[in-house]
Formats: C-alpha cells, sequence, structure tokens
C-alpha cells in the first residue's frame, strides 16, 4: 500500500491539470449541497437556541373565543409558572379619515408581556406607554397602506386608537403555528373590550404565555399535561419547537434545494468520467510498462484508485469549504427575514453529507473508465500510436459501480425529510439520464446515415456528431439536465404565481367575507346587495373544530396518508348545507335530499378519503365547542379550489349544527374598480366584519412564491454552470481529433468557411437539440408537479421555451467555438512534418 501510494503521488505531479474538470465538478456540486446544509442548519439551530424568545415563553397554549380555563391555569400555577394572556385575531383597521381599511393581525398585550425578548418601536415611550389610553402601534407597512402617520386616529372594530409610532421588532412574530397573512397591530389588553371583538363571537385567538419555574422541566411538563388533561381542546406548542411552521418550511426547501444541488453533482459525474478518462488516456502507456515489468493487476487498480481517491478528497474538501463559507456572507441577509440573528455553525451532518454525495458520485462515474483502463493489453497499446480507454471492465468494478450507484440512491431517499418525494427524484434523474443518453446515440447514428451530398459544411456536420469517441451524449447529458431543471422550475414558478392569475374563472369573488354574525347576515346581504357591480353573493355558515376520530380510531392513529396531515393540524372549519356545494363534483355514494331529516351525515373531500382511507358509510367524529359528533360519511366529492368558492373539507347535512352558535361566511363577484368603495361601505356599517380581497392574496402569494423561486434558481444554476464544464470537458476530448481532420481537410482543398459551417452547424444543431429535449421533460415534470402531486391546472408558458432553445443553442455555439476555435487556425506545415 505504501509503494502504490509513492507512485500514484508520483503520476499525479503534472497530472492536475488534465484532472481540473473532475476537480470543478466535484467542488460545485459538494459546495452547493454543503451551503444547502449549513444554511438551514443555521435557521434551525437559531430556532432552537431562540426558541423562548420566538415563541413568547416556554409553552403557548391557544384556545380559540374562550380563555385557557381555570384549572388549567391552577395546575400550571401550582408548579410555580408565571402565565401571561395575549390575544390575537384578524380584524380590520381603518382610517378613520379617509375610511380606507385592511386587513390586520392584531395582538391585544398586557404589562407583562414581552415574556421573553424586546419589543421595539419607533415610539418616543416604551410599548406599554405607547399603548396605554388607546394606544396602537402598527406595521410600517400600514402607513402607506392605509395612508397613516403618527397622531392620526385609526378604528378597529368599534373602538378608536391613536396611532403612537410603527413596529421595528416583535420578538415572538413567527411563534406558534400561524402564518402572519397581514401586517401587525399591537394594542393594550385592557383596551380589546372597547373593539367589541369579544362579544361578537368573532374568531379570536386566546394565547396563554407560560414562563417555567427555575429547575422545571419543559419536556416534563408538556408530556405531564397531556397525561393529566387527555380530552383537552387547547393546541400546544412549547420552545423546542417554537416556529414549526418555518421549521416545516426549511425542512422542505432544503429537502428541494439539496436535491437541485444533487442534479449539479450527478451532472458532474459525467464531467468527472470523462475527466478521469481523458487522464488514463494518458496513462495508458504506463500502464503498459507496469505490466510488462511484471506488476499485478490488484496493485496498478490500487494506484489508480489512490489517485482517484486523492483528487475527490481534494474536490471535497474545498466544496465543504466554500459550502462553509456561503452561509456567512448570506446570514445577513437572512437575519432581515426571520425573528433572530442567523448564526452559520459547522455540523457533523453538514459536513459529512455532502461528503458522502462526493465521494460516492465521484466512484460512480470513475470506476468504469478505470476499470477499462487497467483491462487494456498492453500489445494493443504498442501498436496503436494514439490508445483510447475502451472495453468492458471486469466483473468486480461493474459490480462496484452498480453497489456505489444504489449506496448513492439510497443516501439520497435515507436522508431527506419526505422519502417519497427523493425516491421520485432519483428515479426521475435516472429516467433523464437514459433518455439524453439515449437522444445522443440516436442523434449519432440518424447523423452518420444522412448523405447530405453537395453540402460540404453540413456534411461536416454530421460526420463531427456521428464520429468515432463523439462528444453527442455527453453535450446532450451534461448541458441538457442543468437546463431541464431551469426550465422545470421556471414553469412550476409561472404556473404557481401567474397561473391564479390568469386562469381565474369568471365567477370568482372579489372579497371573502368572515365572522359575519346572526343578527347582522339579513343586513349585511341587503347592504352588499346595494353596492354598485355586486353580484352572486354567497353565505355559508361556519364552525370551528376538529376531527377527534374516524370508525372509533384516535384520528392521529386512523392517518393513512401522511400527506393529508393538515387535516389533523390546527382547528378546521365546518358547515352545513342543503345542497351541493359548487364546483364540486360526487365520486362515491350520494347527495342527501333537500328536505333531509336524520341521524347526522357529512360530505368529505378526496382529501379526507385518501387521508383516512375512508368511504361512504364509515363513521367520523367531529368536536365542535367541545361536544362529539359522530357522524356517517353519506359521500365523497371532489373540489375544485381554484375556483375560490367556499368550500370545506367535511360538510354536514341539514338538522345538525343548527342550533350550536356559529358565524357566516361570504362572497361576492364584483368589478375590481369598484371593490374599495365595497370595502369602505362596509367597513363603515360592519366594523367586526373581515375582509380579504382576493386580489391582495393572490399578490402576497406571487411575491412568496417568487422568493422561493429566486433561492431555486440560485442552486439551480449551479447545475447549469457544471454542465458548461462537463461540456466544455467533453469537447476538450475530441480537440486533437478535430485538429488532425482539420488539417487533412484543408490539404484537400476545403475552404475555412466550409470548416467553419460544418462547427456551427454541429454545435448549433446540438443546442437545439439539448434544449428542445430539456423543454419537453421540464414540461413533463412541471405537469407531474402540478397536476397529479398539487391537483392544481398547468398551463403551458412560450417565452421560457423560446428562451430555453435560445440558451441551449447559445450556450454550445459558445462553448464550442472557445474550446475548438483555434483548430480552424491552426498551421498545416507543422503537423505535416510532424507526419
Amino acid at each position: 500500500m505504501k509503494l502504490a501510494l509513492t507512485y500514484a503521488l508520483r503520476d499525479l505531479r503534472g497530472a492536475l491539470s488534465s484532472l481540473r474538470i473532475v476537480l470543478a465538478c466535484l467542488i460545485l456540486g459538494v459546495s452547493a449541497i454543503a451551503a444547502v446544509q449549513f444554511t438551514s442548519h443555521a435557521v434551525l439551530d437559531g430556532i432552537q437556541k431562540n426558541g423562548r424568545t420566538i415563541l413568547g415563553g416556554d409553552l403557548i397554549i391557544r384556545t380559540i373565543t374562550t380563555p385557557a380555563p381555570e384549572d388549567l391555569r391552577a395546575w400550571l400555577s401550582e408548579r410555580g409558572a408565571t402565565l401571561t394572556d395575549t390575544i390575537e385575531a384578524r380584524v380590520m383597521l381603518a382610517n378613520e379619515k379617509t375610511e380606507d381599511n385592511t386587513l390586520v393581525e392584531l395582538k391585544a398585550v398586557p404589562a407583562t408581556y414581552p415574556v421573553y425578548g424586546t419589543f421595539e418601536s419607533d415610539s418616543d415611550s416604551d410599548l406599554h406607554n405607547s399603548i396605554a389610553s388607546n394606544g396602537i402601534l402598527l406595521d410600517p407597512a400600514l402607513r402607506e397602506r392605509l395612508n397613516v402617520e403618527k397622531g392620526d386616529v385609526v378604528r378597529l372594530g368599534e373602538g378608536l386608537f391613536t396611532v403612537k409610532g410603527f413596529i421595528v421588532s416583535e420578538p415572538d412574530r413567527a411563534g406558534g403555528s400561524r402564518f402572519g397573512l397581514a401586517p401587525r397591530a399591537v394594542i393594550a389588553a385592557d383596551d380589546m373590550k372597547s373593539t367589541g371583538f369579544l362579544e361578537t363571537g368573532s374568531m379570536v385567538y386566546h394565547d396563554l404565555r407560560v414562563k417555567l419555574a427555575d429547575g422545571v422541566s419543559l419536556k416534563e411538563t408538556t408530556e405531564n399535561l397531556k397525561t393529566d388533561f387527555p380530552d383537552a381542546e387547547w393546541k400546544v406548542t412549547d420552545a423546542d419547537n417554537a416556529s414549526p411552521q418555518i421549521s416545516r418550511f426549511v425542512g422542505r426547501m432544503t429537502l428541494f434545494l439539496t436535491l437541485v444541488g444533487l442534479s449539479a453533482l450527478l451532472i458532474g459525474g459525467l464531467g468527472i468520467g470523462n475527466g478521469l478518462r481523458a487522464h488514463l488516456e494518458t496513462r495508458l502507456k504506463t500502464i503498459a510498462i507496469f505490466k510488462t515489468l511484471g506488476a499485478a493487476k490488484n496493485f496498478i487498480e490500487t494506484i489508480y484508485l489512490m489517485q482517484v481517491g486523492l483528487v475527490t478528497l481534494c474536490g471535497i474538501a474545498i466544496g465543504v469549504l466554500i459550502g462553509a463559507v456561503l452561509p456567512v456572507l448570506a446570514a445577513p441577509q437572512l437575519s432581515n427575514f426571520l425573528p433572530f440573528t442567523v448564526e452559520p455553525v459547522l455540523t457533523v451532518s453538514g459536513l459529512l453529507l455532502p461528503a458522502l454525495f462526493g465521494l460516492l458520485t465521484s466512484f460512480v462515474f470513475t470506476l468504469w473508465p478505470l476499470g477499462q483502463a487497467v483491462q487494456s493489453s498492453p500489445l494493443d497499446l504498442f501498436r496503436t500510436a494514439i490508445a483510447q480507454v475502451g472495453g468492458m471492465p471486469s466483473k468486480k468494478f461493474r459490480y462496484a459501480t452498480i453497489a456505489l450507484a444504489s449506496a448513492l440512491a439510497i443516501l439520497a431517499i435515507g436522508t431527506a425529510r419526505d422519502p417519497q418525494f427523493a425516491a421520485w427524484f432519483v428515479l426521475g434523474a435516472a429516467l433523464c439520464f437514459l433518455l439524453f443518453w439515449s437522444g445522443g446515440k440516436l442523434v449519432a447514428k440518424l447523423s452518420g446515415k444522412i448523405s447530405a451530398q453537395g453540402r460540404p459544411a453540413l456534411r461536416l456536420g454530421l460526420r463531427n456528431l456521428s464520429r468515432p469517441q463523439n462528444a453527442t451524449a455527453n453535450t446532450l447529458i451534461s448541458l441538457g439536465l442543468g437546463l431541464t431543471v431551469m426550465v422545470s422550475v421556471t414553469l412550476i414558478e409561472l404556473n404557481l404565481r401567474h397561473g391564479v392569475e390568469q386562469n381565474l374563472p369568471a365567477d370568482a369573488p372579489a372579497f371573502f367575507f368572515l365572522d359575519i354574525q346572526r343578527d347582522q347576515k339579513d343586513g349585511f346581504v341587503d347592504l352588499l346587495s346595494k353596492q354598485e357591480t355586486a353580484n352572486t353573493i354567497k353565505l355559508s355558515p361556519n364552525l370551528r373544530g376538529r376531527i377527534v376520530a374516524v370508525n372509533g380510531v384516535p384520528a392521529a392513529e386512523a392517518l393513512k396518508d401522511n400527506g393529508e396531515r393538515w387535516l389533523l393540524q390546527n382547528d378546521r372549519g365546518f358547515t352545513y348545507t342543503a345542497e351541493l356545494p359548487a364546483h364540486s363534483e360526487i365520486t362515491a355514494g350520494e347527495w342527501w335530499p333537500t328536505d333531509y331529516a336524520g341521524p347526522p351525515l357529512v360530505s368529505v373531500v378526496d382529501d379526507v378519503e385518501r387521508g383516512f382511507g375512508v368511504k361512504p358509510g364509515d363513521t367520523i367524529t367531529v368536536n365542535i365547542l367541545g361536544r362529539d359528533i359522530t357522524a356517517t360519511i353519506a359521500n365523497v366529492r371532489t373540489v375544485n379550489w381554484m375556483n375560490f368558492t367556499i368550500n370545506f373539507a367535511i360538510t354536514f347535512a341539514p338538522g345538525t349544527l343548527e342550533a350550536a352558535p356559529h358565524t357566516w361566511l361570504a362572497t361576492v363577484v364584483a368589478d375590481p374598480a369598484k371593490e374599495a368603495d365595497i370595502q369602505r361601505a362596509i367597513g363603515r356599517a360592519y366594523p367586526n366584519i373581515s375582509m380579504i380581497r382576493l386580489s391582495d392574496a393572490v399578490k402576497a402569494a406571487s411575491g412568496i412564491l417568487e422568493n422561493i423561486a429566486t433561492a431555486v434558481r440560485a442552486t439551480a444554476l449551479v447545475a447549469v454552470i457544471t454542465g458548461i464544464l462537463v461540456l466544455a470537458g467533453s469537447l476538450a476530448a475530441t480537440r486533437m481529433q478535430r485538429l488532425y481532420d482539420t488539417v487533412v481537410l484543408k490539404v484537400l482543398g476545403i475552404k475555412s468557411s466550409t470548416l467553419l459551417g460544418g462547427f456551427l452547424f454541429e454545435f448549433a444543431l446540438l443546442g437545439f437539440i439539448a434544449g428542445g429535449l430539456s423543454l419537453l421533460i421540464g414540461m413533463a415534470v412541471s405537469w407531474a408537479v402540478m397536476v397529479p402531486m398539487m391537483e392544481l391546472t398547468w398551463n403551458f408558458y412560450v417565452a421560457p421555451a423560446i428562451l430555453t432553445m435560445l440558451a441551449g443553442v447559445a450556450l454550445t455555439l459558445l462553448i464550442g467555438w472557445f474550446v475548438t476555435g483555434r483548430v480552424l487556425s491552426a498551421p498545416v506545415a507543422g503537423h505535416l512534418r510532424n507526419e
């Protein structure tokens, strides 16, 4: 082993230039994965370290409509806990002068708030002096949205408040399990009564923030809560999982970006294999000399395996180092979006996972050409002026390649947050490799059969595509895979961001109205009907509750499809109706008669059917306002959620819920030009009713999707750059043969313009094919994500298609000219003298 290492190191002297593509591909792929891993660990570690500040307590116990019960408070007080009550609600805030209004996330806080962290504003006083006596602090976004400044008067429900300043930092903004869908407004808890929201039965969330006594175990407290209050209706969030929505989002983005980074590494694997093949071709005579001197095959294999290992470790080390530095540079920008400072740290998993991906990928793509090289015969080498790596490697190299490829797939799937998604990725990557490789082989074969008589430039280009050791398949794989990732990401983003806006149905509502009280319903409908252009007013009763059992089995145990776990997260909305909801289609069972009067029946959407594996005739138990109601499933229906009409996952037949206290939801179709007038009229007459404008919701969602797409594109760009490197390496490997052919053709009298035309045709055709295939596969991938996976509509956008084709052509022409352009200007005389 020592002697083999000595020879391996000596043989590497002066050989790194031939291995630069290997190093570059490894560095790019590993650094992309490492950067994603280190960044995600930094964010998740920040949540862990700042859990109490983010959450606003050691525990938050959330109840709806009513505060936490006294027995719970007594239980916590007995253990020395300090309790702080805050209230949150989504309500309308109006400028009293202009009557402009908008939805806000209202928080009412007591004098003991915040429990952890510091609340900052630009007010001249501290938090509690600022909000005392009907003062209010607002999110800076409301300054422009409502045209308000310090000293202005705003209306919240039935109460008037004076703007004392604008929020700079809210420590627990991301805590708990609700995303902030609207700007924040903060008032004193004592002033909440003046708004009227507590008396109207609006959807109000009461948060009991718990600060445990010193020495009390958080884990034991949460476990004891579950044991002592097994039937509790509240939701408990602890500081160890302070922001589950951020954690879930980071986890999913980490998975997706890691797989995109792995795509870059796999594309780089092709370059690694090509680079090693080129390196070994310069070492075939050395291998032959080893064999003629009696060196054992295992000894030769060990030398070059050590070389591969040394180069791989070098590339991995540099890639991991770059990946560790990038999050440090990105940390200030991330800290602006998160409620804590992001501090990147080195972790074992952050180091180990990219290194393992790099190590496995390198050997998967290098063992085959290495096996071919050591299998070659010395006699053939001494007879050939230009030796090439070829043939079939021995069984152990073939089996080792298969085993390592399997290990790479298992690692990608086994370390993923969503193994099923990762498994589909691995399968898709394998299919893409196969499709591009098959496409390249087919193009090379067909090019060799087309005569192109009388068109020398075209004929030359076709023969270059079909020549022995051609780079056609490698070009399509290296460039095509990177472009496929970009096309897929772009089409998915466009379908999500613009598809919603462009495909809104004609009867899509302009507004969603929430918290309409029973005694307000008739007056609300009458007022809305009088508004110009307002039409198609639809109302639905709304009750809040949760699924507790299916066929007598607790809901958490009955869940069969983890992808539908959202059914158990937080409270769900329930309704009742005699008529089949709009945009619904029955797939199993039958709808009840309009005059139905009998035992409780429910209609469930297909998400519930998949989640619990239920069918008509099964039973489902829900808890509404503390009462368990068991109903029989009458039918299953599909819902087109993209129509934005009111629909519920579980709908009751008449006769069960009418007597329960509940509010109403409503939608209305209106001319966009008159939406502001409708919003002012309803806000003036019914200040407790919350309004969501569909256009605002779509705009906010589009902004979020655009930010996500930017991060994904940045990672996907690494795949494209890696593909460019691989393409350059593949073309460079054919340079000597192209040079030889060019000299011969010049001697035979072929004009330089004809030779140039042949090169341009070859590269342009490769670019069109790579762009075309990547477009088709990218379309298929984006369709699969949008339709079967997300159950949304899919549209094809022409602009990305044209840009992809042009990008493929431009990149291939540019790289091809850069790598082989000097061939055309090579002097003939020098090469003829060599012959």
